[in-house]
């Protein structure tokens, strides 16, 4: 499989799985889930699925655990919406990316939050 393909492969993958992950009604699934990355290898037997959720870890964990025990179903919806020689078998993993983000965010501003008032305090007095 060419590069480019396998990038059309990647996407396509992706997108199919995120709006059939929306579709899913298991309760471990944490409402802010997104897939941000599909890998399927270069004989189609796999894909690592990189899912990023914005919420405590437990709920990441939950969600994966849930995203896990889906998988074959995944797969099999899957094959019926893109057609393709093979489809990979899909593998879960955690993408902290966001929540890392999410995470920064919140220490830049309590920072910035704390500056202001020892700016404030030192004026003051």
């Amino acid at each position: 499989m060419d590069q480019r393909r396998g990038g059309r492969v990647n996407h396509t993958i992706q997108r199919e799985l995120g709006s059939l992950i929306e579709e899913l009604s298991d309760p471990r699934l944490s409402p802010m889930t997104s897939v941000t990355s599909v890998d399927v290898n270069r004989d189609l037997s796999m894909a690592k699925v990189h899912v990023s959720v914005l919420g405590t870890e437990q709920e990441r964990e939950d969600t994966l655990e849930a995203l896990r025990s889906a998988a074959t179903r995944l797969r099999m919806e899957l094959s019926q919406r893109i057609v393709i020689r093979k489809m990979p078998r899909l593998s879960f993993y955690s993408d902290d990316t966001m929540q890392t983000g999410a995470d920064m965010d919140q220490l830049i501003d309590r920072v910035m939050s704390e500056d202001s008032r020892r700016f404030a305090d030192r004026d003051g007095s």
